[in-house]
């Protein structure tokens, strides 16, 4: 059953192990974000806004790092992302929680968002390393990694303390760069071998649209014409962004109706293993069913999770469907960064994965920011039917892309 997959290079597993640290890494600034921002700004009310300017600098800095990369390649840029953003970033929080400053807190979450901006590309990095047959595995294999996310990110906050004994955060953020600074050393051992394929094909489409502005001529990118590569990128967008709505909006409801803490934790972790755990299952049915029914199938998930939240207050109901929001999440973002990888060229291919992350990190970014007002306005059930109803567009779009003559299915 899994034989496919022993047919990757090694590299796409140690860049499975890099995605789940890093993503582990990721998990130590979630659960400290607020409440060290609580303990260093000068008003309560900004506690959340070194968080928000990581989604900023996050969805910001897509584009940019791909450009990067068109000129200097995969490894040297996501590296530097690496090194600045992840081990860095980390230091000049834990700086900032020692000093009791805000601002350096803002410049270290500003960081991190470039780390994670950086991170999420090496799933493309996987793609192109492998054979043309096992792109969908070698994704799916490259997202396995945040397993770890679920299963040791809670363990290293709450280790924190004990491997650097400092007050407050400030080992939190320590913690968080030692991470990191693993994640730098594989790196620096692992070989890209398409860099240079990659910054040729680069260097090939910039001297075409140099040729064709001195002509006169439209120097727009292919694959920005596609149907199919929107629909992409809107299936990986709004998996991001409801999967952020429902899962902020639950931890909320469920202090809301007397839930412990320790309950929505639980919760939580099992949201983050259904996220990533189905990703070795996830590349294998995407090649027996196709892809299309594969996003048919996580578009159904989705709804299912809106659904059964509609039972709650019920415990077993918060958990069954976050568990359907992250299979539903895991389903759509794996179709969406493998059919982002199959439509564009190798000149397109950078800027289109940018435009793919830029975007889909502004639908998380939107989820994220929206899911309290949501919540407040709406009402629990309330955010169920709006959750509904956002699917609607990726539904007619999909249906408009397979049936209305825009070519093979996605």
């Amino acid at each position: 059953m899994f034989s496919a997959y022993r047919r990757l290079p090694v590299g796409v597993l140690v860049l499975s192990l890099c995605m789940g640290l890093g993503s582990s890494a990721a998990t130590i600034v979630v659960s400290v974000s607020s409440l060290a921002g609580n303990e260093v700004a000068p008003d309560p009310k900004l506690a959340t806004l070194p968080y928000g300017l990581q989604f900023i600098a996050m969805l910001s800095s897509a584009v940019p790092l791909t450009m990067l990369m068109g000129r200097f390649g995969r490894k040297p840029v996501t590296l530097m992302t690496t090194l600045f953003g992840g081990v860095g970033s980390g230091l000049i929080s834990a700086s900032a929680m020692w000093l009791d400053s805000f601002v350096l807190l803002c410049l270290g979450h500003l960081l991190m968002g470039i780390f994670l901006g950086g991170l999420g590309f090496l799933r493309f990095e996987a793609i192109d390393r492998s054979p043309g047959d096992l792109r969908d595995q070698a994704i799916s294999l490259a997202m396995f990694g945040g397993v770890l996310a679920g299963l040791i990110g809670p363990s290293l906050t709450r280790s924190a303390g004990i491997v650097f004994p400092f007050e407050g955060y400030t080992s939190a953020f320590l913690m968080f760069s030692a991470v990191t600074g693993t994640v730098v050393l594989m790196l620096l051992a692992l070989p890209f071998p398409k860099d240079a394929d990659t910054i040729r094909a680069a260097q090939a489409k910039r001297a075409e649209q140099a040729a064709a502005r001195a002509s006169g001529q439209s120097t727009k990118f292919i694959v920005l014409s596609n149907p199919k590569f929107w629909f992409a990128v809107l299936c990986g967008g709004l998996a991001y962004g409801l999967m952020n709505l429902l899962m902020i909006a639950t931890s909320l409801e469920m202090r809301n109706v007397g839930h412990s803490f320790e309950a929505s934790t639980y919760v939580i972790q099992g949201h983050v293993l259904a996220m990533f755990g189905p990703s070795l299952i996830s590349g294998l049915l995407i090649r027996w069913v196709r892809r299309d029914r594969f996003v048919a199938l996580g578009m159904i998930l989705m709804a299912l999770a809106a659904l059964t939240a509609l039972m709650a207050p019920a415990l077993w109901a918060f958990i069954a469907a976050l568990i359907l929001v992250g299979l539903a999440w895991n389903f759509l973002f794996i179709s969406s960064g493998s059919m982002v990888a199959s439509l564009a060229s190798p000149g397109e291919k950078l800027r289109a994965q940018g435009i793919n992350d830029m975007l889909g990190s502004s639908f998380s970014a939107a989820g994220s920011l929206s899911a309290a007002l949501v919540l407040v306005i709406f009402g629990w059930s309330g955010l169920q039917i709006v959750a509904l109803i956002l699917l609607v567009p990726l539904i007619v779009f999909g249906v408009l892309v397979r049936f209305g003559g825009t070519g093979s299915s996605p």
